[in-house]
């Protein structure tokens, strides 16, 4: 996918408006099409008892899933404020989970091949951002994305505590990172206030790249 990444910034840069148009439809239609797909393969597979559905951790509430729609939103609307959520969660979220991906919705290998397409989409429709659309980041998205985040924490935490579900790895951390060096505790909710902690400086250093001021 890295490759593709680039081929697509770089045909970002040299587009001309009907192929940004049409493009961008494509990403679109491809985004939504992913999710359909992959929410299907899963109900599909508990019936042949390969997996466990379950209405209450199928929905779309983990960082990376608001990554996700938000770079569609970006591409549909054009609206800044969309990307940076987008960029800020998705090349945090989605990065960790096309390195290491894991968790109880990986369970075959057609699993994780939508799991890292679905990862991989994202900085996809990123790389069209910044390229056709020439996005950009300021300091003050940094501290947008940090709001958005903490606002989101809040129904996310009263969700996770009705259901037993783990959103945001609200309630325990997620188990690929246990023996994660960047990440020095596990034990709740210590791992919470340092990813906290670190989500700023973080964002600056991966802001650096695609800055506007």
């Amino acid at each position: 996918m890295f490759l593709v990444w680039i081929c697509v910034y770089f045909f970002g840069q040299k587009a001309n408006h009907s192929q940004i148009k049409s493009f961008t439809w494509f990403l679109i239609i491809l985004g939504l099409g992913q999710e359909i797909f992959d929410f299907g393969q899963r109900f599909f597979d508990s019936s042949r008892g390969l997996y466990d559905f379950s209405l209450s951790k199928e929905l779309p509430l983990h960082p990376c899933h608001f990554a996700y729609f938000s770079s569609l939103l970006a591409l549909y609307t054009r609206k800044e404020s969309y990307f940076y959520i987008a960029y800020f969660f998705g090349m945090s979220g989605a990065f960790m989970g096309i390195v290491t991906p894991g968790g109880d919705t990986i369970y075959n290998i057609s699993s994780n091949l939508t799991a890292h397409f679905q990862h991989s989409i994202i900085i996809l429709n990123l790389a069209w951002c910044l390229s056709a659309f020439k996005m950009r980041c300021t300091k003050e998205s940094i501290f947008f994305a940090f709001k958005v985040l903490n606002l989101l924490i809040i129904p996310i935490f009263i969700y996770n505590s009705l259901t037993g579900e783990n959103f945001f790895f609200l309630r325990e951390a997620p188990a690929l990172l246990v023996y994660n060096p960047l990440l020095p505790t596990t034990v709740w909710p210590w791992y919470i206030f340092w990813i906290e902690m670190i989500f700023i400086p973080y964002c600056y250093l991966i802001y650096l790249p695609v800055k506007k001021d």
